[in-house]
C-alpha cells in the first residue's frame, strides 16, 4: 500500500513537473502549432488566428479579433439572428410533428449550428435545401475530411510526391481554390457600392471596414479576410 501511495506521489510530482517545463519555463517553444500542410492550406498560410505563429503577428490579430469582433457588444448584436434560427429549426419540428412525420434531429442542429454562424460571420442563411446552401455545405464537409487527412509531406516532406501521386494534394488544391471562390463572390456583394445598407453589420462588414481603413499595425488583405472567415 506504501509503495502504491510512493508511486503516485511520485507520478503527480513528475506530471506537475513536466508541466511547469512545457507551460511556463519553455512557453515559447510549445505556444504554437506545428505546420501541417491542410491546416496552413486553410488558413492561407497561417494569416488568421488560429493556426499563425505566436509573435508580434499573432498578438496584433488577437487584438483585433477580440476587439472588434468579439466583443460583448458585437456578440450581443448577433442575438437576434441566433433567436431566429432556433424560432425556424422549432418550427420545422412542429411541422413535422402535426404531420406525424419522423424528424432528424441531429441534421436540425447542424443545420442549426451552421446557418447560424453563417448570418454571423457573412449576413446570409445558406440554408439547406437551396444551391447556395447546399454548395456551401459540400464545401464544409470537404474542408472538413481534408483537415483531418493523414499526409505523407508532414512527416516525411521529401515524399511529398506521394500526397500528389495519390491525388490527395489536387483535392485539396481544388477545395481550397472552389472556397476562395465562394468567398471571394460574398466579398464583392458587400463592397457593391449600391448594396443595400444592412440593419445590422456582420463579422464580414466589420473586417472590411477594418481592411478600408488601414489604421492598423496588420493591414489586412483579403486573405486575412478570408482565413478568418475559414476559422469562424
Amino acid at each position: 500500500m506504501s509503495l502504491k501511495l510512493g508511486c503516485k506521489r511520485t507520478l503527480v510530482v513528475s506530471s506537475a513537473k513536466m508541466a511547469e517545463e512545457v507551460l511556463k519555463t519553455h512557453d515559447l517553444e510549445f505556444c504554437s502549432r506545428p505546420l501541417l500542410t491542410g491546416q496552413q492550406k486553410f488558413s492561407y498560410n497561417g494569416l488568421d488566428l488560429a493556426f499563425s505563429p505566436y509573435g508580434a503577428y499573432w498578438r496584433e490579430m488577437k487584438k483585433i479579433c477580440v476587439v472588434h469582433l468579439l466583443n460583448s457588444t458585437r456578440v450581443q448584436s448577433f442575438r437576434t439572428n441566433r433567436e431566429d434560427e432556433v424560432s425556424h429549426m422549432i418550427e420545422k419540428i412542429s411541422k413535422a410533428a402535426l404531420a406525424s412525420k419522423p424528424f432528424n434531429l441531429t441534421e436540425a442542429m447542424l443545420s442549426l449550428t451552421s446557418t447560424a454562424i453563417c448570418r454571423t460571420a457573412f449576413g446570409k442563411r445558406c440554408e439547406d435545401g437551396g444551391i447556395e446552401g447546399s454548395r456551401f455545405h459540400a464545401l464544409l464537409n470537404e474542408t472538413q475530411a481534408l483537415f483531418a487527412m493523414f499526409y505523407l509531406s508532414d512527416y516525411f516532406p521529401y515524399m511529398g510526391w506521394v500526397d500528389r501521386l495519390t491525388g490527395l494534394a489536387h483535392r485539396l488544391e481544388k477545395n481550397f481554390r472552389e472556397f476562395d471562390v465562394f468567398y471571394q463572390q460574398i466579398i464583392d456583394e458587400l463592397l457593391d457600392p449600391e448594396r443595400p445598407k444592412p440593419d445590422h453589420e456582420d463579422i464580414l462588414d466589420v473586417l472590411l471596414q477594418i481592411y478600408k481603413d488601414r489604421t492598423f499595425k496588420v493591414q489586412l488583405t483579403l486573405d486575412h479576410i478570408k482565413a478568418i472567415l475559414m476559422v469562424i
